[in-house]
C-alpha cells in the first residue's frame, strides 16, 4: 500500500527518503518541534516534499559540524532574513560548500588581522563587522577597530560586555550587546563589504576541556553572496541591540548582493598578507 495521500505521506516514508529513521525524526520533533509537518483529517501527522528538502539541508548544515538545534534554526528561519541568529550556521545553511576548517586561535587572528588590513588599505568606505564573543577579546583589538571605523561607512562589533568596557550602541565602532542565550556569544566573526572587496572569517568555539587550547571551525571566503549573508545577520545582531546603522549601509549591503565577484588578484593578496603574519609568528 503506497503511504503516500492527497493530504502528504507518513513519517516513514520522510525517513525512507532522507536517510534517518522515524525514532530521530520523533526525537527531533520531541526536542526542537521539527520537522513540523502537518495533520490529516484523521489527526496523523502528514509530511510533504518541503519537509523532505528541509530536513536534507538540516543534515548538510549539521554535518558540517553547526550543532543540531542551530542547523535547524538556520534552515526554518531563512538565512537572509532577519531572524538567523548565527552567522557560522547562516554560511552553512546557505553555502554548503564552503567547507569548514579546525584552526586555532593564531592562524584564525592572523587571516582575520590579513582581513582587517585589506579594507584599511582599500579605504574604500566599506561596512566592517565583527564578533568577539566576550569584551576583553575586543579590547585587545580595539585599537584596530577604532582605525577601521575612522574612514568606514560603518562598523560594528557584538559581544557579552561588561563594566570594563560597556556596550554603547553609539560609538565608532558601534559596540553592541549580545543576548545570553545568542549562540554569536561562541561565535569569531570578521566581515568586509564594499562595493569593490568582500570577505569574512566565521568561526565557533569547539567545546573543550578546560585549560585546553581553543580550536574553532572556521570557515573563510571572499565569495560575496557569503559575505553579504554574514553581514546581514550582524546587522540584525546591532540593531536588536539599539544600533542605528545609517541608511547608506542598508544600500551598500543591498547593492553588494548583485556586485562584482572579489577579484582573483585581491583574494590572492589577502592570503599573502595572512601567511605573512604566519611567517613571522615563526
Amino acid at each position: 500500500m503506497d503511504d503516500r495521500s492527497a493530504e502528504g505521506f507518513s513519517i516513514g516514508v520522510l525517513a525512507a527518503r532522507t536517510g534517518l529513521t522515524p525514532a530521530v525524526l520523533r526525537t527531533w520533533d520531541n526536542r526542537f518541534g521539527f520537522p513540523a509537518g502537518g495533520r490529516s483529517a484523521t489527526g496523523h501527522r502528514r509530511y510533504s516534499d518541503d519537509d523532505v528538502e528541509q530536513v536534507r539541508r538540516v543534515i548538510e548544515v549539521r554535518d558540517t559540524g553547526v550543532p543540531l538545534r542551530l542547523a535547524i534554526d538556520a534552515v526554518t528561519q531563512g538565512v537572509e532574513g532577519g531572524d538567523a541568529t548565527s552567522v557560522h550556521a547562516a554560511l552553512a545553511a546557505r553555502f554548503p560548500d564552503l567547507r569548514p576548517q579546525r584552526l586555532g586561535r593564531h592562524p584564525l587572528q592572523a587571516v582575520s588581522h590579513a582581513v582587517e588590513d585589506e579594507s584599511l588599505a582599500r579605504a574604500d568606505r566599506p561596512v566592517v563587522l565583527g564578533a568577539f564573543q566576550e569584551g576583553h577579546r575586543y579590547e585587545q583589538s580595539r585599537h584596530r577597530w577604532e582605525e577601521l571605523a575612522r574612514t568606514a561607512s560603518w562598523a560594528a562589533v557584538v559581544a557579552d560586555f561588561d563594566e570594563q568596557l560597556p556596550a554603547d550602541p553609539t560609538a565608532r565602532p558601534a559596540r553592541c550587546q549580545l543576548p545570553a542565550d545568542s549562540p554569536l556569544r561562541r561565535e569569531w566573526t570578521v566581515a568586509t563589504l564594499s562595493p569593490s572587496h568582500a570577505a569574512v572569517v566565521s568561526a565557533w568555539e569547539v567545546p573543550a576541556a578546560p585549560g585546553a587550547e581553543p580550536v574553532f571551525e572556521a570557515v573563510i571566503s571572499t565569495h560575496r553572496p557569503a559575505v553579504v549573508v554574514a553581514a546581514r545577520v550582524l546587522c540584525d545582531a546591532a540593531r536588536r541591540a539599539g544600533a542605528r546603522p545609517p541608511a547608506e549601509v542598508e544600500r551598500l549591503v543591498d547593492a553588494a548582493a548583485a556586485g562584482p565577484a572579489t577579484a582573483a588578484v585581491d583574494a590572492d593578496r589577502m592570503w599573502l598578507r595572512t601567511l605573512a603574519r604566519l611567517d613571522r609568528r615563526g
